[in-house]
């Protein structure tokens, strides 16, 4: 009998963590800046260095989890004393730069790059800093 569920295509991003010291604040960012559903209850984490919970996300096809871990565990992607450091960065699809970057203000995040022109019409992208010290990406293309 095969499985019905369709395997997401090969190379895409499957899951997210995203490592965090306070859950409340950073589900009440995420699911006000992107509307991600969030699990009420926290799941026991198997991951070393993690507290004893993850909360799980979703958002369409984007499933992942908030990993609750100590501040001294929290590798922060984005250092202000060294700002030419390069992280990985997921970029996240939005209608709106400008309506989103206000939502990430008000939930305690930072802008860190304003609304840039991709150019050759390929859409516009904006980085922010969340309420945890990620830096993330948005794209939209207008």
């Amino acid at each position: 009998m095969s499985d019905s569920k369709q395997l997401a295509p090969h190379g895409q991003i499957c899951w997210l963590e995203v490592p965090v010291t306070d859950i409340e604040r950073a589900k009440d960012f995420y699911t006000s800046v992107f509307d991600w559903e969030c699990s009420p209850q926290g799941t026991p984490s198997p991951l070393t260095g993690a507290r004893d919970v993850i909360h799980m996300f979703t958002k369409g096809d984007l499933h992942g989890a908030f990993v609750t871990i100590s501040e001294d565990c929290m590798v922060k992607v984005y250092d202000e004393k060294s700002p030419g450091k390069a992280p990985v960065l997921p970029t996240f699809c939005v209608e709106s730069i400008e309506e989103t970057l206000k939502v990430v203000e008000s939930k305690g995040g930072r802008l860190h790059v304003p609304k840039t022109d991709i150019g050759g019409g390929m859409g516009f992208f904006a980085r922010f800093i969340d309420s945890e010290g990620n830096l993330q990406g948005i794209w939209a293309q207008n």
